[in-house]
């Protein structure tokens, strides 16, 4: 049975529409086949992340990193985590070197290809540095109207398939170089735009429906 831990990157909770994107890959990720572990970041950490989180991820044989994108980067809680985790491994700790890692981007912008390759780049370098496997990310332009008409049949056939490449490749021992999703938005802009203005009045995110565990 394979490890895989999740990070949801977010720090709105259950209100985090990253939150939605973890579920769903989750759920290509059958509990018979997967020891799944899933982490949330924390704010105002006072010296390091516990152990038991850095342990989570070190034993890893999958990391997914699903996180908002925060000024063409990664959340700095996300940041702290990544850096606390290198710090731990340098320590000389044990981690998994035959871990594959993704990342799932939510991003505010409808052409997430020309806002998320930073990001990318910046999860690419910290597997360099820890000579792990970085395999592909998933790039999800405005998020939070993609979590708001989900449910909408046959909407978003592109991103399902990222799902499924994403547990496909955790099974598979295949170390061939694999390309990017970028999901671009299927709804018309001015659409868009009359759901970010409800949403943005309504002043929250999206309901969870599922309590991931914390450690």
């Amino acid at each position: 049975m394979k490890n895989v831990c999740i990070v949801n990157g977010s720090l709105r909770g259950k209100q985090s529409a990253s939150l939605e994107f973890l579920k769903d890959l989750s759920l290509r990720l059958p509990d018979t086949d997967y020891n799944k572990t899933i982490l949330t970041v924390k704010v105002r950490v006072k010296e390091s992340y516990p152990e038991n989180m850095l342990e989570s991820i070190a034993r890893a044989d999958a990391i997914v990193l699903v996180f908002p994108l925060h000024n063409y980067g990664l959340p700095g809680a996300l940041m702290r985590l990544l850096e606390d985790f290198y710090q731990y491994v340098k320590s000389g700790k044990q981690n998994n070197k035959d871990a594959r890692v993704y990342a799932i981007v939510n991003c505010a912008f409808p052409k997430p290809w020309e806002t998320t390759r930073e990001a990318l780049r910046v999860i690419q370098n910290f597997c360099r540095r820890l000579s792990i496997n970085w395999r592909f990310g998933v790039c999800i332009g405005t998020g939070p109207v993609v979590v708001m008409t989900k449910r909408i049949p046959f909407l978003y056939p592109r991103l399902k398939k990222a799902y499924s490449e994403i547990a496909l490749d955790i099974r598979s021992s295949d170390k061939e170089k694999k390309k990017n999703y970028f999901i671009k938005p299927v709804i018309p802009a001015a659409i868009i735009a009359m759901i970010k203005r409800h949403y943005e009045k309504s002043g929250h995110m999206i309901e969870r429906y599922n309590k991931p565990q914390q450690i």
